[in-house]
Formats: C-alpha cells, sequence, structure tokens
C-alpha cells in the first residue's frame, strides 16, 4: 500500500510540475524565440498529459487498494527483510511484503488482484496444508493464485473459512 501510495504522488508532483512549467512558458516565454518556445511548450504539455493518465490510472488502483486493504478477511505476512547489522541498534524492518486478501481482491505487495467487480469473479477456493488457492476471472479468461500461508489453527481457519463463505459465496474446500 505505501509503494502505491508513493508512486501516486510522484505522478501528482510530476503532473503539477508540468502544468506550472506549462503556465510559466506561457507567461514567460516570449524572452525565447518564437519557435523554441512553442515547441518546449508542446513538449511539457505532451509531457504532462501522459503523467496526468498515469496519475488518473493510479487513482482508481489507489481505490482498489484501499478498498482491499480496508475490508481484510484474511492478512498475511509472506516475508519481512530486517536489519539487523552491528550498525542498527535495534532490528529494523527494510522491506515487508504483505498479501492482503478480501471480498474485493487480493494486495499483494503493490500489486492488486481484483474480483467480485468489473465482471472478474471469484470462482472457487482451496485451503490446503501450507496454501490457499484462489481461481477467478470472467466467462473468457481465468487464473489461479495460490498463496503460501502460515500455520494457523484449526479454529482460525474455520472463522476464515466460514467468513470467506458468508461474504463471496464460495464454500472453500478444504485439501488434506
Amino acid at each position: 500500500m505505501k509503494a502505491i501510495k508513493r508512486k501516486f504522488f510522484v505522478l501528482v508532483t510530476l503532473t503539477g510540475f508540468g502544468i506550472l512549467t506549462g503556465g510559466m512558458l506561457l507567461v514567460f516565454g516570449g524572452a525565447m524565440s518564437e519557435i523554441r518556445a512553442q515547441i518546449l511548450l508542446a513538449g511539457v504539455v505532451i509531457a504532462s498529459g501522459v503523467t496526468a493518465a498515469f496519475w488518473l490510472r493510479g487513482v482508481g488502483k489507489l481505490k482498489i487498494a484501499r478498498l482491499i486493504a480496508e475490508n481484510p478477511i484474511l492478512h498475511i505476512n509472506t516475508a519481512v527483510v530486517s536489519d539487523i547489522s552491528a550498525e542498527a541498534t535495534q532490528p529494523e524492518d527494510i522491506e515487508n511484503t504483505e498479501v492482503i486478501v478480501s471480498y474485493f481482491g487480493i494486495l499483494l505487495g503493490e500489486k492488486i488482484i481484483k474480483f467480485n467487480q468489473d465482471g472478474i469473479q471469484l470462482r472457487a477456493m482451496e485451503i490446503g496444508n501450507d496454501f490457499i488457492s484462489f481461481n477467478y476471472g470472467t466467462e473468457k479468461w481465468a487464473q489461479n493464485i495460490r498463496l503460501l500461508r502460515p500455520a494457523i489453527n484449526r479454529a482460525m481457519l474455520e472463522q476464515i473459512s466460514e467468513r470467506f463463505c458468508y461474504e463471496t459465496g464460495i464454500t472453500p474446500t478444504r485439501l488434506p
């Protein structure tokens, strides 16, 4: 989620800088030769348009990521990289890869796998000894994602299964 927010901020900054630069070129462009100012202005407008398009796409991605993060069914930390060197006074997490699964999709680090929206449906779910597998897709295509999970006690696993069944309508299949 942090990486998605960071990219969003960078795109907003670049778009704002491009708009500001374009405005400055319009106001103060008379100091340069006419053709040079027009070429520079065209380049700035095109670059600002491209970053604005990526920014608008990032708005949608951020909305879906927030929707998934605010409605978690399952939250797993798949990998944590810590600094335990002699210079570090306390162990500090450098990188934390987390997986958040909700009714709306899966947030896998900064990758978003959405389902139950835009025609993409969750089709099946399997729970194994050390993994959870999701089949999702549309009428024309289907994909599977398998998440390795830590050991969870049986009561917690039953609670997660019931919640998936209640919220998605899909009864998870338990594999031995």
